[in-house]
């Protein structure tokens, strides 16, 4: 499986429209054991909780690619970038929140 491609892909059809109307922006890490690995850096200070941003990306990640349709469950990582450092804009970008999501937990697939 070619990350890489995947990112290119869904950063074309979906990545500007988050980036432009929430201030959101995801990449796949990585895809082992029927498990997501999603980065998210939100510029934004987004109002909505953590847990939310991170269930409604993961399942997005998962309905709209057909390579993680067998795809149990996702970690997300989350970047704050509306605290970093201003002053320094090269300083390392921190994650601050980490969640894990089952997809379809309560159904008999």
């Amino acid at each position: 499986m070619n990350i890489e491609h995947i990112n290119k892909r869904h950063f074309k059809k979906y990545n500007s429209y988050y980036n432009s109307e929430y201030g959101i922006s995801t990449r796949l890490i990585s895809y082992k054991n029927c498990i997501l690995n999603i980065e998210i850096l939100n510029s934004s200070g987004q109002k909505k909780p953590p847990y939310k941003i991170a269930f409604d990306i993961a399942k997005h990640w998962k309905n709209s690619h057909p390579e993680f349709k067998f795809a149990i469950g996702a970690k997300v990582f989350i970047a704050d970038l509306s605290t970093k450092d201003q002053k320094n804009p090269l300083t390392e970008i921190k994650i601050k929140y980490k969640k894990g999501i089952l997809f379809n937990f309560w159904s008999k697939n």
